[in-house]
């Protein structure tokens, strides 16, 4: 299937704990082409502590990869985001703009502690949808939060939130406790969308296992939703239905 869009990917070269060097990320970006993707956001992390990047960083970082994907064949196209880590810190730089919103700035990708959501999240969401900011929450299916409790993420979702399926919980990477809660999720109808999150290219073939699970037990029109038509809404701002 073509015409897929990633929403979530770790192919820029030393910024993060992605790509070690251009011709890993090229590699990352010809096997996601190779699988249907047409479009991959890149989507490096700011976590202050770990990854101590700002909105500059990650756009000169991107910036210095423009002529090696230029020149590349059978590769996607490219954009700029970043998976800001939800503290203090990143929400106050999301609501004085220094943050790395999605292309076209109607949508903000965001990560948690694996342990639980931080407090007044609610409200904090709707202060990024004031501003402007439909905010998509990545890889639900590893807080443990949200294994305990799956009406947590429903929550944040009836409050307005997205939320962004790692395909690769599918084929295991993550282990089963994860993959179990990726299922449920699925079938409450929680997703808005899936991504790679693809570090090393030879995360791609897991993120395949994914593809194929998600086609064989839910169907074409869901590997659809969830690659095609929802990366597509979430990047203009609006929650898919």
């Amino acid at each position: 299937m073509r015409g897929m869009v990633d929403l979530h990917c770790h192919w820029v070269p030393g910024i993060d704990d992605g790509a070690r060097s251009i011709d890993e990320g090229l590699e990352m970006l010809r096997a996601l082409h190779a699988l249907g993707f047409d479009t991959v956001v890149a989507t490096p992390h700011m976590r202050p502590g770990m990854f101590d990047n700002e909105r500059h960083d990650l756009v000169a970082a991107f910036e210095r990869t423009r002529a090696d994907v230029a020149r590349a064949e059978a590769v996607p196209e490219v954009a700029l985001s970043s998976e800001h880590y939800f503290d203090d810190v990143v929400f106050a730089r999301l609501m004085s703009g220094e943050g790395l919103p999605y292309p076209g700035d109607h949508a903000v990708l965001l990560e948690f502690y694996e342990l639980g959501f931080p407090a007044m999240l609610e409200h904090r969401l709707l202060d990024l949808r004031r501003r402007g900011l439909l905010p998509v929450i990545a890889h639900p299916e590893r807080y443990q939060v949200v294994w305990r409790d799956p009406g947590a993420l429903e929550r944040l979702i009836d409050q307005g939130a997205t939320a962004l399926l790692d395909a690769a919980a599918f084929a295991g990477k993550y282990g089963r406790r994860p993959r179990r809660a990726a299922e449920e999720l699925l079938e409450r109808g929680l997703y808005h969308a899936a991504c790679s999150d693809a570090h090393r290219p030879s995360d791609v073939a897991q993120v395949a296992e994914g593809l194929r699970y998600i086609e064989k037990r839910y169907g074409p029109e869901e590997l659809d939703f969830l690659f095609r038509t929802g990366p597509r809404e979430m990047l203009a701002g609006r929650a898919p239905r």
